[in-house]
């Protein structure tokens, strides 16, 4: 009797074991991208490459965990050094000359030679929307005070070469923003980067003045209902294995 209860203990504890690894063990997950350009496009109607790009992003990160959508409508128009974005998530920046940069509804008050347009200057991609955040060149960087592990962006008025996003997943990152085309356009960029915690991202947009809108990112992340039900089962026999015990030794 004795042989068989320790028997029947130790395999029930070697399943509750492996079923622990499956919880607590991360995947080797890799960075899958998701980019879409449109030359020239003053709206999301005219731009079905980026929509179709976030499209698949917004698919792929509902096995990640709860999306969340920034569209900046609540948020106060003008400059900011520190901006609170949501719970948990903050934005800071500088544009090229080192000012603050701006949250804004329309671009038609910057001073350039040519007129502002859309493709050129950025604008709103949220629907019934106006507000969006411009970067006048520079950088702005999205810090969580936990971390993500997605994060994709609409980004307008995108006309240079060599714009990126940097962020660091136990590794130093950087994904290309591409450009639509010389007329100016929009582009949707998104990555995922499944089980690695990311704290911060920063947008880095050197001297080209880009509208950001509709960014998007992953909170709580999705458990592994399997393994859990696995850990749960291994801990329950392990429990009637010890009641039987004792009952035996009365």
């Amino acid at each position: 009797m004795t042989d068989t209860q320790f028997g029947t203990k130790g395999a029930m504890l070697i399943i509750a074991t492996l079923a622990l690894g499956l919880v607590t063990a991360p995947a080797q997950a890799s960075l899958t991208l998701f980019t879409g350009a449109d030359d020239g496009a003053g709206s999301l109607a005219t731009a079905p490459n980026s929509t179709a790009a976030a499209a698949s992003f917004d698919a792929a990160v509902a096995a990640l965990g709860t999306e969340q959508i920034i569209t900046f409508e609540n948020s106060p128009v003008g400059t900011f050094s520190s901006l609170i974005l949501g719970t948990g998530i903050t934005l800071t920046g500088a544009n090229v000359n080192n000012n603050p940069q701006s949250i804004v509804n329309t671009t038609s008050d910057i001073n350039l030679a040519s007129p502002c347009t859309n493709p050129v200057c950025g604008y709103n991609t949220t629907p019934g929307g106006s507000q969006f955040l411009l970067l006048f060149g520079g950088t702005a960087t999205f810090s969580f005070t936990g971390s993500t592990d997605a994060f994709g962006a609409y980004l307008t008025g995108v006309q240079n070469g060599g714009e990126i996003i940097t962020f660091s997943d136990g590794t130093s990152q950087s994904v290309d923003i591409p450009n639509p085309g010389f007329d100016g356009g929009i582009t949707f960029v998104g990555f995922t980067d499944a089980d690695n915690a990311i704290a911060s991202i920063t947008i880095n947009v050197n001297n080209d003045i880009i509208g950001m809108d509709d960014v998007r990112y992953v909170t709580d992340p999705v458990s592994e209902p399997a393994s859990l039900a696995l850990l749960g089962a291994a801990l329950l026999g392990l429990g009637l294995a010890d009641r039987r015990k004792r009952a035996l030794a009365l």
